[in-house]
């Protein structure tokens, strides 16, 4: 409890401290989606093959951000959900990089669906950091989930990082994204690690349009055994 109050407090701090840029006023809203096939899988063969992602900036300073991730779509023939986050976001002030955040996770298997509410931070668009991150190309967010509703033990909490880096110099053609997400206070069995950490990480090259060639290396904690895969495939970008 006392490593969930530091952090909390190290991030209010910072935000009140570093605020954002001037308000230019409502930014118009906007919306993407992103579809992703993976055929080639180098260690697990039944690892996801197919997410869907979706991005949007909504009125009133609202945000909206989804997955879905299955299996067995290009790999088996045998398509099976697996996982998928719902997020929705506001952002309390035009002058400050802090959203109230709202998470519906979706899981298959018993028990394993939850609520979580919490605030997220976005790094690069406070002010002090605001420059270096526009100049180097990278965006950079943490959401922290301090409170999570589910059918197990309610004192989980969560930390998110998401990033995207534009790689400069390449217009754009060239990108490394991913996310890690750390749970805590989970009460595992002692053969998991205590604070188990879910990581992708993909290295996009743009080969025509919005169609991208992609690679992706994944970290999976909760898999005992089988914690890290590569996969590879495609991706294609719809903008509005």
């Amino acid at each position: 409890m006392s490593f969930r109050i530091c952090i909390c407090t190290v991030v209010a701090l910072a935000s009140i401290a570093l605020p954002a840029g001037a308000a230019e006023g409502p930014k118009p809203p906007w919306l993407r989606v992103e579809a992703n096939l993976y055929p080639w899988q180098r260690d697990i063969k039944n690892d996801t093959d197919f997410t869907l992602v979706i991005n949007a900036r909504l009125p009133a300073r609202f945000s909206y951000f989804s997955y879905v991730n299955m299996r067995g779509v290009v790999t088996s023939g045998d398509t099976q959900f697996l996982r998928s986050e719902q997020n929705l976001r506001w952002g309390i002030s035009d002058r400050l990089p802090i959203d109230l955040t709202t998470q519906a996770i979706f899981a298959r298997g018993s028990g394993n669906d939850a609520l979580q509410f919490g605030f997220s931070w976005r790094v690069h668009d406070t002010r002090a950091f605001e420059e270096f991150f526009d100049r180097i190309g990278l965006v950079y967010r943490t959401n922290i989930y301090l409170k999570r509703f589910t059918s197990g033990d309610e004192d989980v909490w969560q930390m998110e990082h998401f990033f995207r880096w534009n790689v400069p110099g390449t217009a754009k053609r060239l990108y490394l994204s991913g996310f890690l997400d750390q749970t805590f206070d989970l009460g595992l069995p002692d053969e998991f690690p205590e604070r188990p950490i879910v990581t992708e990480v993909q290295l996009g090259v743009r080969v025509f349009k919005q169609l991208h060639i992609v690679t992706e290396y994944r970290n999976n904690d909760f898999r005992l055994g089988n914690e890290r895969n590569l996969a590879a495939g495609i991706e294609y970008k719809f903008a509005w």
